[in-house]
């Protein structure tokens, strides 16, 4: 068992979560923080002034970028379902990939002006695609205990058909959600809630159904929307797993476009249903994107190296709309510790994803 810290040991790094606000704009100001749980409203349209003038909300809409994804998966498989709206297109990514056998099963649609109903409460939300040869549903119900992932593929073209189902546990004893609302430039700002969860559920494919059940099972929410700028860039790296105790553990690390990411950032290590607040980090890859990236603070908490295994990127340059991404599947080395020193986790049993994103729309 971990020892506590005495009160005369300062933590390294301090950024509490405080109760959420009940929106996320109040007065046309944003209610900037990090917070314990998501705001019931992210009324991200109600804000006043989010450029030099008033704009009507119809430009405020289509400025916003929004999206709601999830990571999941066990020693086995790695997930990543994700309805992404950045209004001049929507974008739709279900990616299946079997770490044993080295083999996924992926769709991925580019929809121009392409919504899927994201609104403004997380809460209650089910948001969907199809269309005749793939479907992906995201339902939220964080009042109920549960978020639900529906995803299946027709046999299409030689490649095989797919279909699953998964459920994760929210409340109080399995997960510890953190939500923020960070400052970009004027009064614009970038929202996001994240929590990791345990899993079950099934997948069928290539007439084998596989079943999610045990402690390994996992994954993480991301619901995000923010008034990015035109060019909008950041690095961000995930991953989850078991430790060495038998605990569920996961991280979250961004170094994006926000202001002041020392108070304002959405890093975070989670241990259980238990989160600690984790510094400003840089990502740099000495040997591109397919070689090592190596993670790290200036306060020595996060010192880790991810080690791609799957490509999945997404390049499109259309006179005004650009995308350059990178989202590669991998394997962590190194170390991340609590701010307080009372843990020290080894990375080595976390498997997660990084991203490399630049869009200009």
């Amino acid at each position: 068992m971990a020892a506590d810290t005495t009160a005369s040991e300062q933590p390294l790094y301090e950024r509490p979560f405080l109760d959420p606000p009940d929106s996320v704009v109040s007065g046309g100001r944003f209610n900037f923080g990090c917070f314990n749980a998501p705001p019931a409203r992210i009324n991200m349209l109600d804000v006043d002034r989010p450029y030099h003038y008033r704009v009507p909300r119809w430009v405020k809409d289509f400025r916003c970028k929004e999206w709601r994804a999830l990571q999941f998966g066990d020693s086995r498989y790695y997930f990543l379902a994700s309805l992404y709206e950045a209004k001049a297109m929507g974008l739709v990514i279900f990616v299946a990939w079997d770490k044993e056998q080295s083999v996924a099963r992926e769709f991925q649609r580019m929809i121009p002006l392409g919504r899927f109903g994201i609104g403004e409460r997380l809460d209650g939300a089910d948001i969907s695609y199809k269309s005749p040869d793939c479907a992906l549903r995201i339902a939220t119900m964080p009042s109920k205990g549960e978020i639900r992932v529906e995803a299946s593929a027709a046999e299409r073209g030689g490649r095989p058909g797919f279909c699953g189902e998964f459920t994760f546990a929210y409340g109080p004893k399995t997960s510890c959600p953190i939500s923020v609302c960070l400052p970009l430039s004027l009064n614009r700002a970038i929202y996001s809630t994240k929590v990791l969860m345990p899993m079950e559920g099934w997948f069928e494919a290539d007439d084998e159904r596989y079943e999610f059940a045990a402690a390994d099972a996992m994954g993480v929410l991301d619901d995000h929307k923010g008034y990015y700028p035109y060019r909008m860039r950041y690095d961000w790296v995930s991953g989850f797993g078991v430790d060495g105790r038998g605990r569920r553990v996961g991280f979250n690390l961004t170094d994006n476009q926000v202001r002041d990411q020392v108070n304002y950032n959405e890093n975070v290590l989670w241990i259980n249903a238990k989160a600690y607040p984790l510094p400003p980090v840089k990502v740099t890859r000495p040997y591109g994107y397919e070689g090592e990236w190596h993670i790290q603070d200036t306060e020595g908490l996060v010192d880790l190296m991810f080690k791609p295994e799957k490509p999945n990127d997404i390049h499109v340059n259309a006179l005004i709309l650009a995308v350059d991404y990178h989202g590669p599947f991998g394997r962590f080395e190194g170390t991340i510790r609590s701010p307080d020193g009372s843990e020290k986790i080894d990375a080595s049993s976390l498997y997660g994803m990084g991203e490399k994103k630049f869009i200009r729309v």
